[in-house]
């Protein structure tokens, strides 16, 4: 007489059509999808708590992935039964048939268990988000807005940010560099209203990978471009636009949290001395093989920094209900684990810092 270890092990060396109606066998195949359960659900937990969209994401393939071999198996199992009707008896003494047989045994045990690493994750998720402690990030429409002067870091933080939501990511300075650009280009000065407006109406947003978007000039004209409030309001359309996306955005630049998206529910300003901005900025130009003074770089920011806060439109400042991030002396991985908790505090619910 087999023990039921016995059993089991007969059956997957040696896969017959008994191997379906065991219970031994049965009760292994509930013990190995309880088991499949158990061992996700953790992970569908870790995973909604710092990323709900990949969470998400997962869990669908997961779910797919044990459909379509579950299916499959199924479709094998049919046509045994109703092509042939002595196939099933049958299958042990015909070796094509009983390849596939055995082909279809240990498939379907591979999709009970994906099934069962399924069902945990969804479990664990599910825990994660009747708790509180999943990330809110995967709701409809969510933006965060990301403001800040010039080499504060805003940039390099809304990209890492964006990456990690895996949500759309909008750099709102290209937008006025390649306005700047296109006038210059035009043979005009980027004092003139009307060039500079018809530039940003026609703006392509194919041309904001231009390398020359990047330089320190690009930067300094972007400024002057600026305060022409015409050429803010032709863009505004656009930027909000993209930060309509049912995904969710991140959009960072100088008035996002007051003019562009003042009802986003995450606003976080990123500051740091003028200094330490230029000293990021200016390794940054040397790293490009620019050979530039470090007191000249120093001055540029100072200027552009006058001018976006004094500006009569849109001038640079903090949202009211803004978070603000000092990252002068924080690491860049350092100012990123910062923002994401308080991306994480903001939508668990809590409230904005009062208005200063």
């Amino acid at each position: 007489m087999l023990t039921n270890f016995e059993q089991i092990a007969n059956c997957f060396a040696h896969p017959a059509p008994a191997c379906l109606t065991q219970p031994s066998i049965l009760a292994a195949y509930t013990g190995a999808f309880g088991l499949a359960v158990l061992l996700a659900a953790p992970f569908g937990w870790r995973m909604a708590v710092r990323d709900g969209h990949a969470a998400l994401r997962t869990f669908r393939r997961l779910a797919l992935a044990a459909i379509d071999i579950v299916l499959t198996c199924a479709v094998v199992l049919v046509a045994f039964h109703y092509v042939r009707p002595d196939a099933l008896a049958g299958v042990e003494r015909v070796p094509a048939w009983r390849i596939l047989w055995q082909a279809t045994v240990y498939a379907l045990a591979i999709g009970g268990l994906v099934g069962g690493a399924a069902a945990g994750f969804a479990l664990g998720r599910l825990g994660a988000r009747l708790s509180g402690a999943a990330s809110r990030l995967g709701r409809l429409g969510v933006v965060i807005a990301i403001d800040g002067p010039a080499a504060s870091g805003k940039g390099t933080l809304a990209k890492r940010i964006a990456e990690h939501y895996c949500v759309p990511c909008l750099d709102t300075g290209l937008l006025y560099r390649a306005v700047a650009r296109d006038v210059l280009r035009a043979g005009r000065d980027l004092s003139d209203t009307a060039a500079a407006i018809g530039c940003a109406k026609s703006l392509n947003p194919a041309t904001f990978d231009d390398p020359a978007l990047r330089g320190a000039s690009a930067g300094e004209a972007a400024s002057v471009v600026a305060r022409i409030p015409g050429v803010r309001a032709a863009l505004l359309d656009y930027q909000r636009d993209f930060a309509r996306s049912p995904a969710g955005a991140v959009l960072d630049g100088r008035d996002i949290g007051t003019v562009v998206c003042p009802d986003a529910p995450v606003k976080i300003y990123v500051t740091a001395t003028a200094e330490e901005r230029a000293r990021r900025r200016h390794g940054e130009l040397e790293k490009r093989g620019e050979n530039v003074r470090f007191e000249d770089v120093l001055d540029d920011i100072q200027r552009r920094d006058a001018r976006d806060t004094g500006r009569e439109v849109a001038p640079l400042w903090p949202a009211k209900d803004a978070f603000q991030l000092d990252t002068t002396h924080m690491t860049i991985d350092e100012a990123f684990k910062a923002a994401l908790d308080i991306i994480e505090q903001r939508l668990a619910g809590a409230a904005p810092p009062p208005a200063g």
